[in-house]
């Protein structure tokens, strides 16, 4: 018998076997398989909003909570912008739309798993079909992206299923949502912790397991980097989320500690670098970097303040970085990467587009009547709630930087000079314009945003 609150998942899985017999009987060329991944992710997203868990374990497998609920939604909303970005079928062919939702399930499974082979299986649904996303540009730089995709991240799935060994030896259970109960082999847990939380921060793009971003950022197509951009961060921490929460809540001093550390490197090195980017994907890339460590902070305050911060600030980084990723695609064109002197005059010749990519700009630097600015204030209040204020200091650091990182594009669309020229399309139009609008309101009106996302963070072990 299915259970009601898998039906967004089960929408989607559907969805993926339709789209892809679409995809073999029409050409190659044809939007169908668009229409019907479209589709899927929408009726997905709406089986969402009406089916909230209230924490019911459905065969010691997956946990269906407010927690997963939110996940879903938000990795929903980063597969509607890869398939409306990507509506391009004589470019990226028929199978782009089932290899997104194939990830798109992954990222979902991810958010709902309370047994370590669903979270693994997961993690490889998403992985696998990014690999081949990100390589799909026929390019040097395509090619460089898929093979450094691919070997970082079986490096990374091997370490994370080494760690899941080492705690089912320690434990005798799969279900990690049972392991604050038992009585574990100490030095096998710590290693097993260690290496599972590595694997699962090589994902989340944290120092020093982040150096595959750049490269494999420049070299994917734009419409697979943003959805990567978006939906990996919000799988990624998720999943760690909900390890660390239920699985190890009574070693919060250690890890709450270790994480903290990676936090604030992660936060600098990622803006420290995106200094000197001249290409804007690149910028970009390391801008994600920046954002994963301030993600990181949440997770390491272990407080409810910064579960829910944590959770939070995924929402407005994805919409700008989407914002973002969405005025790249109309500048570039056929495929040519974006500079900066590629942004001169773009205010003058194009300020609908100028004015999206202000937006987001602001936001990810933190200023106020953004999204951004919303989500680095409530990361700032849960760090301080834990008096973790090296945290805190960070964090602020970090945003200083991050403001000479994300005025120099601005500065560089105000001068006078010849840019590159915009190729709009519906697609990209419309996306540019609703997560633009939706990072200004999240940063004016937030609250009914932040109560969902603090239901969805109530959980046991935190104060």
């Amino acid at each position: 018998m299915m259970t009601p609150g898998l039906d967004p998942e089960i929408t989607v899985g559907v969805g993926i076997l339709v789209t892809l017999v679409v995809g073999m009987a029409t050409g190659r060329t044809s939007r169908l398989p668009y229409w019907v991944a479209l589709a899927t992710a929408v009726a997905a997203l709406v089986a969402s909003l009406l089916t909230v868990g209230t924490g019911q374990l459905v065969d010691n497998a997956v946990l269906l909570d407010p927690y997963s609920f939110v996940v879903n939604v938000f990795v929903l909303l980063a597969t509607l912008a890869g398939l409306v970005l990507a509506w391009d079928p004589g470019r990226y062919g028929p199978e782009y739309p089932a290899l997104v939702l194939l990830a798109a399930l992954g990222a979902m499974l991810m958010g709902l798993a309370a047994n370590l082979l669903v979270l693994f299986l997961g993690i490889e649904l998403l992985s696998l079909p990014l690999y081949i996303l990100a390589g799909s540009e026929r390019t040097p730089l395509g090619a460089e992206a898929g093979i450094k995709y691919l070997l970082v991240g079986a490096f990374s799935s091997g370490i994370l299923l080494f760690g899941m060994a080492l705690l089912y030896g320690a434990t005798g259970t799969l279900v990690f949502v049972d392991f604050a109960a038992l009585h574990p082999a100490p030095g096998l847990l710590a290693a097993g912790v260690a290496l599972t939380v590595a694997g699962l921060i090589y994902k989340l793009a944290i120092v020093p397991f982040h150096m595959w971003v750049p490269d494999v950022y420049e070299g994917s197509p734009t419409p697979v980097t943003a959805f990567m951009a978006f939906a990996t961060k919000v799988a990624a921490a998720a999943a760690l989320l909900r390890v660390l929460a239920f699985g190890f809540p009574l070693q919060t001093a250690t890890w709450g500690v270790l994480l903290g550390y990676f936090a604030v490197l992660t936060m600098l090195v990622g803006n420290l670098l995106a200094l000197p980017q001249r290409d804007l994907k690149r910028l970009l890339a390391w801008s994600g970097v920046g954002n994963a460590g301030y993600v990181l902070v949440g997770i390491a305050a272990h407080n409810a303040v910064g579960a829910e911060a944590a959770i939070f600030y995924l929402l407005p980084y994805g919409l700008a970085v989407v914002t973002a990723f969405a005025a790249v695609r109309i500048l570039e064109g056929g495929g040519e990467s974006v500079q900066y002197q590629d942004l001169r005059g773009v205010a003058w010749r194009h300020p609908a587009l100028a004015l999206a990519f202000l937006v987001a700009m602001l936001s990810l630097a933190g200023i106020p009547l953004t999204g951004g600015f919303v989500g680095k204030f409530v990361l700032l209040r849960g760090a301080l709630a834990d008096n973790q204020w090296g945290l805190a200091i960070g964090l602020v650091v970090a945003t200083l930087v991050g403001l000479a990182v994300y005025f120099r594009p601005v500065q560089a669309m105000f001068q006078r000079g010849e840019g590159s020229r915009a190729h709009w399309s519906v697609g990209s139009a419309v996306i540019l314009g609703l997560s633009a609008l939706a990072t200004i309101g999240l940063g004016i009106f937030p609250q009914p945003v932040l109560h969902i996302v603090s239901q969805s963070a109530s959980f046991p072990w935190l104060h």
